[in-house]
């Protein structure tokens, strides 16, 4: 005899709506990108980096509504500040940091370590650790940039007269459309990042330097106040979350207790406990 088979009702859920699907996946994102280098560690991407890239993205909506009025006067202006920050704006080529600390780094790689002591040994692990950071950290956020600038593809402001200064075409290469973000201001962000960990108690004032040197860009007419804003912060945060990154493995940087920035020294391998 064929026997009934009961099916017991399932209870239909309700899917979320979309903006608590969205708001659960950047938290989602957010617990990954904290996660640190094993339990006990200190996240690697930490809430106030993400306040401070919030606020960063504010200045450069900020900066933007002034692109155009700050082109047009620096165009205009014959005052020896502008031609002479226009002179030095090539002090933000990466090159001129990618060799140095490539060559570091493979001339460490290349000394006999044998020779030396425990001392020597750590020093120059030391230093052979930070050569290879400064060359990351300009370099990774170099190639980001790059990608931006090519789903932007924002006019540059060589040609503000003839599109204006909020010109996009997507996926266009060449350097004409290529101004949003600024390299040279990405790789000043980098190295700004990079020394304020270095020195911290001249944060303050590296920052400041950092921002002139980027703002150098804008006197060169090659970017508006919103590409150095936006590539400044760019290799600004860089430079810290690999610095993090490494500190929460314990290579070359450690964590500082209740700060954002980690101290660049060298850490002694753990003890083992057994």
């Amino acid at each position: 005899m064929d026997k009934k088979v009961e099916i017991e009702p399932v209870a239909l859920s309700r899917s979320p709506a979309p903006h608590r699907r969205l708001v659960a996946a950047l938290a989602g994102a957010h617990r990954r990108l904290a996660r640190g280098g094993g339990p006990g560690t200190e996240p690697i991407w930490t809430w106030a980096m993400t306040s401070w890239l919030v606020a960063g993205l504010a200045l450069v909506l900020v900066a933007g509504l002034a692109d155009s009025a700050v082109i047009h006067a620096v165009r205009g202006s014959d005052d020896f500040s502008v031609r002479l920050m226009a002179w030095i704006t090539n002090i933000g080529k990466s090159q001129w940091y990618l060799v140095p600390a490539a060559v570091i780094f493979c001339a460490i790689g290349l000394i006999d370590w044998s020779r030396g002591g425990p001392r020597e040994k750590k020093r120059l692990a030391f230093l052979f650790g930070q050569a290879a950071y400064v060359f990351s950290s300009v370099a990774l956020s170099g190639l980001f940039v790059n990608v931006v600038k090519v789903l932007f593809g924002r006019a540059r402001p060589r040609l503000i007269d003839e599109v204006g200064a909020w010109y996009f075409d997507p996926f266009t290469l060449g350097y004409l459309n290529a101004s949003f973000p600024s390299g040279h201001s990405t790789t000043v962000g980098a190295l700004t990042g990079i020394l304020m960990i270095w020195y911290p108690r001249w944060s303050l004032i590296l920052v400041e330097l950092g921002l002139f040197f980027a703002a150098t860009r804008i006197a060169a007419e090659a970017h508006y106040p919103s590409d150095v804003m936006a590539g400044f912060l760019t290799g600004l945060f860089f430079s810290i979350a690999i610095a993090r990154w490494l500190a929460s493995r314990g290579v070359v940087f450690r964590f500082a207790p209740g700060k954002t920035l980690p101290v660049a020294t060298p850490v002694s391998p753990r003890k083992s406990k057994n």
